[in-house]
């Protein structure tokens, strides 16, 4: 007697062959939820967001809370996935800011109003002044002092100070002049104010305290303040206060309040809770160009084009770094990830897990560098769910790895059509998929599920048998999608009536002869319906280029099964091929034999087992 018997379904082991890999492990498991042993898909997509108005194409975005019941929410959008975005680390940021930078794109700052408004980004940074004042002092030579001044953001942050102009004088009206009143690219920045500083006789000369804060357009002002009035303000604290480097390939919010940021071999830093300072004494590097960063706990991990390294301080003056010893490239910026157990990136050799414990191939039992590089990983573009880490390596297909569960780490995702990002929402913690111009709630609750493929390793039996008897277990009830087929398929066909009846007027009909609308507008493959993508209907005489909502709105649960057996050349060919749709015992072919079978699945419901046996008895006993 021979059998096989399938239940408690697992993931992919590439790198094991085909014929040696144990019991339940698969050859092919895409869109497999497995998490329950049993055979169910992945949710299908909810969509969350329309940005059909954009002219370009939406591969990144980032979600910015509603602040008002008056409004939604809205988006930071951009065409290169590579831009990496930070909400402002200041607590109860009274402009609530948001930073963004990478891609190509300059180092920006902008505002929940600014985003509401629909207006740009301004340059992130303040820059220095390249004109020193004009001091005029009054006659006299007993009092020797040093005017800068800075330019102040209508958000109060303050660049650098232009250089010093020393002279003597007197007690007095010291007249400050020839300030600038413009800044470069002042359409790009919005620098309101000057303020003003000078040295203190009797006081550290590197000390410039502050005098008066003046408009951006006032060019001259009178300093009629005295020496102690002076010494009793405020010292100048932006000395270094520079701007970020324009070409910054990235940056991160570490969580004491300051940024870090990268371009090629250099690590920059941001003052804490000032994320438009970054002084140049802050500043490291790294033994090969970075490649991405994540911040793990406290740590920063970063991704290089060799070595990984390791980076923790409570603020820039104290960060350190340790260059850890496996040679790993982090292959893809956008394919770094954190979770709590560290940092995932694709590297040439696997899928690596950097934390403070080091670094190793957490795909190596399940991968080879072979395996691994049909999935493109210089190309994966992922998030994370948890500890799963979900990825694309096109618009269509992508793999979900998920280290908690020793049988099912490994599921490849397919079928999808135009993902051009992945984010993991920092608010909600859900992923969301970029395709089509909209976001997309990856597996949500509450609609119905995908088609899911999966196929068994090749089982070898004792000796040559034919299989005669076959049963299936698994969810046969009808379930109802009308939601969601009302909201595509309902606002089609509203669109469409709505085109014909412009085209025709008001008696216009829908029924039609070999796809020509009869008395009417053809509809049939004429693109009425902006925007759609499918095929629109082909009827015959009577019917109707309109989709059947009822129909649709049933989701009939089938798993087709194709049986595959090897003939004594060792040559696969297609025992059966047959669509289940109950639990009745299912009768294969009969008149040959084989020693190696394989079956692969193909379901929207959820599978829990199939007996395969010789004999209808014999069913019983598997």
């Amino acid at each position: 007697m021979a059998g096989i018997k399938l239940e408690g379904f697992e993931g992919l082991v590439p790198r094991t062959s085909s014929r040696l890999l144990r019991g339940m492990a698969a050859t092919i498991a895409e869109n497999t939820k497995l998490l329950s042993g049993e055979l169910r898909g992945f949710r299908a997509p909810r969509e969350e967001a329309i940005f059909t108005d954009e002219y370009f194409t939406v591969r990144r975005a980032f979600r910015v809370p509603d602040q008002d019941a008056n409004y939604t929410d809205e988006w930071l959008l951009f065409d290169n996935r590579n831009v990496d975005v930070v909400r402002s680390p200041l607590i109860n940021d009274a402009h609530d800011r948001y930073y963004y930078t990478g891609g190509g794109e300059r180092p920006q700052m902008t505002s929940y109003h600014r985003i509401l408004n629909g207006l740009p980004g301004l340059y992130l940074g303040i820059p220095r002044p390249t004109v020193a004042p004009t001091v005029t002092p009054p006659a006299g030579g007993d009092s020797t002092r040093a005017y800068v001044y800075t330019f102040v953001s209508e958000f109060g942050e303050e660049g650098p100070p232009s250089d010093p102009t020393l002279t003597t004088g007197t007690t007095g009206e010291w007249l400050v002049s020839t300030m600038l009143t413009t800044v470069p690219d002042s359409a790009n920045r919005s620098i309101t104010k000057k303020n003003i500083y000078r040295t203190v006789p009797g006081n550290d000369s590197s000390l410039f305290f502050f005098v008066e804060q003046i408009d951006l357009g006032t060019a001259a002002y009178v300093d009629k303040k005295t020496d102690p009035e002076v010494a009793a303000n405020s010292v100048m604290e932006s000395t270094s206060f520079f701007e970020p480097p324009s070409d910054l390939e990235g940056f991160i919010s570490m969580p004491n309040g300051y940024l870090v940021g990268w371009v090629g071999r250099r690590l920059v830093f941001s003052e804490p809770y000032r994320p438009h300072a970054w002084p140049p004494e802050y500043e490291l590097s790294t033994e090969f160009p970075i490649v991405g960063a994540v911040v793990w706990g406290s740590a920063l991990i970063i991704g290089t084009q060799s070595k990984p390294y390791f980076g923790q301080g409570i603020n820039p003056a104290s960060f350190s770094m340790d260059k850890m010893d496996a040679v790993e490239p982090c292959l893809s910026k956008r394919g770094m990830v954190a979770t709590v157990a560290g940092a995932y990136y694709p590297s040439i050799n696997g899928l690596v897990l950097a934390n403070a414990g080091g670094v190793q191939v957490i795909t190596q039992d399940i991968l080879t560098k072979e395996e691994w590089a049909r999935y493109n990983p210089a190309a994966l573009y992922a998030a994370q769910l948890g500890l799963q880490y979900i990825a694309f390596y096109n618009d269509g297909t992508g793999i979900i790895f998920n280290p908690t569960e020793p049988t099912s780490k490994f599921v490849e995702i397919g079928g999808f059509t135009d993902v051009q990002g992945i984010e993991t929402d920092s608010y909600s913690g859900n992923v969301l998929l970029l395709a089509q111009q909209r976001a997309w709630n990856w597996d949500p609750e509450d609609v119905e599920r995908l088609p899911w493929r999966w196929q068994s390793k090749v089982y070898q039996t004792p000796k040559p048998v034919n299989f005669g008897a076959i049963r299936f277990q698994f969810d046969t009830a009808d379930y109802d999608v009308t939601a969601d087929t009302t909201e595509y398929y309902g606002t089609y066909n509203t669109d469409l009536l709505a085109a014909v009846t412009a085209q025709s007027g008001a008696k216009a009909t829908l029924g039609t002869l070999c796809g020509t609308v009869l008395c009417g507008f053809p509809a049939q493959a004429s693109s009425l319906v902006i925007g759609w993508t499918e095929p629109e209907i082909k009827q015959p005489l009577g019917g109707d280029l309109l989709y059947d909502l009822a129909a649709l709105s049933v989701q009939f649960p089938n798993i087709r099964m194709i049986l595959y057996a090897w003939d004594k050349e060792g040559t696969r060919f297609v025992v059966m091929d047959k669509t289940i749709t109950s639990e009745r015992i299912i009768r294969p072919p009969t008149g040959f034999k084989s020693d190696r079978w394989q079956v692969q699945l193909i379901g929207n419901t959820n599978l829990y087992s199939i007996q395969i046996a010789e004999t209808v008895k014999e069913l019983a006993t598997l």
